[in-house]
């Protein structure tokens, strides 16, 4: 399976397992009166908005080029994840402090105990599985880097969206369940704090979300490291005397531009110099098949443009 089909899996299987949690929550909710269960319904059907949001972007995305826009609609899942982000904060993390700060001003008990436990360990429970599917889907691209540089250099919208929700609503479900047994046998207003503590939780959530997307949507490079690979493979050819910068956009769906900046040595023909662009593109997409497209700054040993930039895609 590849890795779009892979994440357009995690996706749906978070979207039907949260439509599921979501219904449970607020019926339960109805009758326990509970802050803490009302914020996790609300996270949850905010949630099965973000779910929808990413498969209409992950399908716009999908979109072949054309004259407007001859780079594809790569970037679209970019747009859509950032609305997920917005979304969440403003109707997860909002509310669900908004309502933590009401039933701290007028504190009511918590109705049927045992029947939230209940319903949160359930919902734990499918979270968890949401979570498995996601987290397995993401290491099978990123290896044994560690998670949080594996989040910050990852460029598969729709896996770290729901990877990072499914985080968020299992630690959000926990503090739920402390808070809960807390309000229970000590005071209420520990259901007012477990409700603020997870709108606080979804703030930065988001907030994380935005920063790593808005990085995308202005056009964040590949990693140094990647960028030094593909480096050296250009600088292995014979023409190229030295190798002055490698740069890249990503565009989306996983793929990016690349500019690649060389000098050549004094022996080089004009007629091969065509010629040999093309062996190292083909060498660069060997290394790395996710290049979209590839345009050649060539000069030769006076810095003097030898072709203008030409792209090979």
């Amino acid at each position: 399976m590849s890795g779009n089909n892979s994440s357009v899996r995690a996706v749906i299987f978070a979207l039907g397992s949260n439509l599921l949690i979501t219904i449970i929550k607020f019926i339960v909710s109805t009758f326990t009166l509970s802050a803490g269960m009302l914020a996790e319904a609300i996270h949850s059907l905010a949630d099965c908005g973000n779910q929808v949001f990413l498969l209409v972007g992950n399908k716009r995305a999908a979109k072949k080029a054309n004259d407007l826009h001859p780079f594809g609609y790569g970037k679209e899942e970019y747009f859509w994840g950032f609305l997920v982000a917005v979304l969440l904060f403003f109707v997860g993390a909002a509310f669900s402090i908004y309502e933590g700060i009401h039933k701290i001003l007028k504190p009511s008990e918590i109705q049927h105990v045992s029947l939230s436990l209940v319903v949160l360990v359930i919902s734990i429970l499918i979270e968890g599985k949401s979570f498995l599917v996601a987290y397995s889907t993401f290491r099978k691209s990123h290896g044994t880097t560690g998670l949080y540089k594996a989040l910050k250099d990852s460029t598969d919208t729709s896996l770290l969206v729901i990877l990072l929700e499914d985080s968020a609503a299992l630690i959000g479900l926990t503090i739920v369940f402390c808070s809960t047994l807390l309000a229970w046998s000590l005071h209420p207003v520990f259901d007012a704090i477990g409700s603020i503590l997870v709108g606080i939780l979804l703030v930065g959530v988001s907030l994380f979300m935005i920063n790593e997307l808005r990085k995308l949507i202005v056009g964040e490079n590949i990693p140094r490291e990647m960028r030094d690979e593909l480096s050296r493979v250009v600088a292995a050819n014979s023409v190229v005397h030295k190798v002055n910068y490698i740069s890249a956009m990503m565009m989306g769906k996983g793929k990016f531009l690349l500019v690649v900046g060389v000098d050549l040595v004094d022996e080089s023909e004009a007629s091969q110099i065509e010629i040999q662009m093309k062996t190292i593109r083909n060498e660069l997409l060997i290394k790395n098949p996710s290049i979209h497209s590839i345009f050649f700054d060539v000069r030769d040993l006076d810095r003097e443009l030898l072709s203008d930039s030409f792209r090979e895609i």
